[in-house]
C-alpha cells in the first residue's frame, strides 16, 4: 500500500487491520473481489493496487462519486445492503475469492451480508466482516442507531459461539444451534449453515493506540484518559474489531 493510501485509509491509521489481513492473503490468488461499502474509495484503490489481476466489485448506497477511482477492473453497483434481493443480485456477478463487508455497520445488515456473502464465496474463499465491534453491546449504549438490537445476539456473538465450539471440537447440533440463536438476529438454521460452511474463524482486536486520530489528525494524545485532545476515545473494548472467515 502506498504512503498516500496508508494515510487516507482508516484500515491502516486507525484500526490497523491490513497487517492482520496480510497473514491470510499470502500464497492466495484473487481474481474476483467484492467490497460492500465504498464511501470515499480508499479501500477500492488499495484492492486494485494490492491485487492487480483481480476484478473488484464495489457496492454502496451512494451513487458513484467523482473521487472514486476510474478503472476498468472496478465494477460498481448502487443499492441498499439491507435489501436482500439486491444484495443477492450483486453477489451473483462472480464466484468470489474475497468479500469485504464494510458498509453501514448496522448489526442487521452485517447479519444479512454474512449469510449471503459466505454462500457467494468459492470454496477456500475469505469473508472479512469489518468493524464488527459495532455489534458489541457497549456500542448500543452510545448510539440510538443500534437501540433496536439492544440485548440481542448478533453476528459477533454467533461467530464467537461457533468458534468456541469448533475450538473445543464439539459438533454444533440442533440443541447447540438453538442455544446460539436464542434471542439473536440469526435463526438456528443460519447458525447450522454457517457452522457447516466455515473452516476457520479469526478475530482481530486492536491492542495498540491508533497512529493518529480520525477526527483531527493528531497523534499526541491525552494518554491517561485514553482520549485524543479533541475528545475522541482512542482505546476502547468496543472498537477496531474485524473477523476473517475462511470457507471450507
Amino acid at each position: 500500500m502506498t504512503a498516500n493510501l496508508q494515510n487516507s485509509s482508516d484500515k491502516v491509521f486507525w484500526h490497523g487491520y491490513l497487517e492482520f489481513y496480510e497473514r491470510f492473503f499470502e500464497s492466495r490468488i484473487f481474481q474476483s473481489i467484492a467490497e460492500i461499502g465504498v464511501l470515499r474509495g480508499h479501500s477500492i484503490r488499495w484492492l486494485l493496487e494490492r491485487f492487480p489481476q483481480a476484478t473488484v466489485f464495489g457496492a454502496d448506497i451512494l451513487p458513484r462519486q467523482a473521487e472514486w477511482p476510474t478503472d476498468p477492473r472496478f465494477v460498481f453497483s448502487q443499492f441498499d445492503q439491507g435489501n436482500r434481493d439486491k444484495l443477492r443480485d450483486f453477489l451473483c456477478q462472480a464466484e468470489f475469492d474475497l468479500i469485504i463487508e464494510d458498509g453501514s455497520h448496522l448489526p442487521t445488515h452485517q447479519v444479512i451480508c454474512l449469510i449471503e456473502g459466505v454462500r457467494a464465496l468459492r470454496p477456500g474463499g475469505l469473508y472479512i466482516l469489518e468493524d464488527i465491534h459495532t455489534s458489541h453491546p457497549a456500542v448500543y449504549e452510545k448510539s440510538s442507531l443500534y437501540a433496536a438490537t439492544m440485548q440481542q445476539g448478533t453476528a459477533l456473538s454467533v461467530l464467537l459461539a461457533i468458534d468456541h465450539y469448533k475450538r473445543l471440537a464439539v459438533d454444533i447440533d440442533q440443541t447447540r444451534a438453538d442455544r446460539i440463536a436464542h434471542n439473536s438476529l440469526l435463526a438456528a438454521s443460519d447458525v447450522m449453515e454457517l457452522a457447516s460452511q466455515l473452516k476457520n474463524i479469526s478475530l482481530y482486536r486492536r491492542t495498540r493506540l491508533p497512529d493518529f486520530c480520525f477526527n483531527c489528525g493528531a497523534s499526541d494524545y491525552q494518554f491517561s484518559s485514553y482520549r485524543c485532545s479533541c475528545g475522541v476515545e482512542i482505546f476502547s473494548d468496543s472498537d477496531s474489531m474485524s473477523f476473517v472467515l475462511e470457507k471450507k
